[in-house]
């Protein structure tokens, strides 16, 4: 018998002993014919002064408080083994009285360790330090951000001591950058660290399309809503990167990223705005939207333009202290009007559902409506507004359908009421 399993069954005899003492003394009292115990293959009672043969299965009934035996089978025999693993109450024994004697259970819970009952139990668990020394052993240990971020350094350094770099690996550390900028800590580190000098600045000189690319994105990454990283930027030449990143590239995926990284940079900061329109950004704007044949990136570039504006217009609070540049008057001046007037033709003409690009358009033109309010088409502005209201007739069944072309409409609308009665008179049905 397992100490284990002794220990187990002293403590239920016990308990049975104290909670039933009047049920044993009834039992004692009772005065039976000594008979034999006759076992069969199912639990049954042993009765007070009953003989009971050995090499039976017993056990103690938690329910009855009954002792019980039954013969013993292949199949009880395993499964008992496998019982005295999970500390069984059962047990074989050639003599059921010796089991049930209190001095000999008093003196077997004697022995058990009270102050350290561990000791006498079987170890299931590893402890905290071995468990620890197995995550070492198999390199498991967490890193923080910091760690991660130095060891994408380490690795950009080997890198660049290769006579030839795979170009494959330094994606996948650019990639890894990218993922771990969006934290606003990490892009402070970044920057610390010199990313922008040993890194990005130095990747946008690349002959790798994609690399660049890449790279424009860790740049985007780094300067959304992070002020530090922004004035980082700034006094390190960043914006003059973007411009004549701008100005020079010829693959268009490499320029709406220089786009996305210039607005990443200039939103919500007045200083760099203002510095942007000084350097001549405005002029290099307008250059790259005569000059380029997508119309997806004259509209990245006038929705950046929009959003400047309608910052200027709408966040007085945050140019309180910043000296205003009156971008309005110079978009004017660069002939804007008819810029935003052309856009929107053409828009049009390629296809006049494509509702999101001339929204795009037309919030531009209502940005820029008090300057060029006698420049924009007004026929071609009272066509779209009568196309909106029949849509919005039309799709009466679908709220969120009605409600976008109502609000196409007002826009429209807006817009005619800003030019007053100065019609504009260009036959825009013959050009289209």
């Amino acid at each position: 018998m397992s100490f284990q399993t002794r220990v187990t069954i002293a403590i239920i005899l016990l308990a049975s002993f104290e909670v039933s003492p009047i049920s044993n003394q009834h039992e004692k009292k009772q005065t039976q014919k000594d008979e034999q115990f006759v076992a069969t293959n199912e639990w049954k009672e042993i009765k007070p002064g009953q003989k009971v043969p050995s090499g039976l299965h017993y056990r103690i009934n938690l329910s009855t408080g009954k002792k019980e035996a039954k013969t013993i089978s292949e199949t009880d025999q395993l499964q008992h083994e496998q019982d005295a693993k999970g500390f069984t109450l059962v047990e074989e024994s050639n003599d059921l009285s010796d089991r049930t004697n209190t001095d000999d259970l008093e003196q077997l819970l004697k022995s058990v360790d009270k102050k350290n009952p561990e000791k006498d139990m079987p170890k299931q668990f590893r402890s905290l330090d071995e468990i620890k020394q197995e995550l070492d052993e198999i390199n498991l240990s967490p890193k923080s951000d910091i760690e991660l971020l130095q060891e994408l350094f380490h690795k950009y350094e080997e890198q660049e001591k290769k006579k030839s770099r795979d170009e494959n690996v330094v994606l996948d550390i650019l990639h890894n950058m990218k993922f771990l900028s969006h934290q606003i800590d990490n892009g402070n580190e970044f920057y610390k660290m010199g990313g922008f000098t040993k890194i990005i600045y130095k990747e946008l000189n690349s002959t790798s399309a994609q690399i660049k690319q890449e790279s424009l994105k860790l740049f985007s990454a780094l300067a959304q809503n992070n002020p530090k990283v922004k004035v980082h930027i700034l006094e390190t030449g960043g914006i003059i990167t973007l411009l004549r990143i701008l100005n020079l590239e010829k693959a268009e995926s490499v320029k709406k990223s220089a786009l996305t990284a210039l607005s990443c940079t200039l939103r919500t900061f007045p200083y760099a705005q203002n510095k942007f329109i000084e350097i001549g950004g405005l002029k290099i704007f307008t250059e790259l939207f005569v000059s380029e044949d997508s119309v997806k990136l004259k509209l990245n570039i006038v929705t950046l333009l929009n959003d400047l504006i309608v910052e200027r217009q709408e966040d007085n609070a945050n140019f309180e202290h910043h000296e205003f540049m009156d971008i309005e008057s110079a978009l004017y001046d660069l002939n804007w009007c008819s810029f935003l007037n052309e856009l929107l033709r053409d828009l049009v003409v390629v296809d006049i559902n494509d509702f999101d690009s001339i929204e795009k358009c037309l919030l531009a033109m209502a940005s820029l409506s008090h300057k060029c309010k006698h420049s924009y088409n007004r026929e071609l502005i009272s066509k779209l507004h009568q196309e909106y209201l029949l849509l919005r007739e039309v799709n009466t069944e679908e709220n969120y359908t009605e409600n976008y072309f109502h609000y196409l409409e007002n826009l429209t609308l807006s817009l005619l009421e800003t030019m007053g009665n100065t019609i504009k008179k260009e036959k825009w049905k013959e050009e289209l």
